[in-house]
């Protein structure tokens, strides 16, 4: 019986992390009053997918002229 416990656990974290991964930005930024924390989960969003300072150097540079 425990185990059944356990994997219901373990499928609720994995429903919420997915829920957390497509809530809107708005929500998330609500929370990140609450919890600063959590408002760092999510994508990053940029266009060559490397992240916030990704496009700072020359990996994107050619794409973004």
């Amino acid at each position: 019986m425990w185990q059944e416990i356990l994997v219901g656990i373990i499928v609720a974290a994995a429903v919420a992390a997915l829920l957390w991964r497509y809530l809107p930005a708005r929500w998330r930024a609500r929370v990140a009053r609450i919890h600063p924390a959590l408002a760092a989960a999510g994508h990053s969003g940029g266009g060559c997918g490397s992240g916030c300072g990704g496009c700072s150097g020359s990996s994107c540079a050619a794409s973004r002229k």
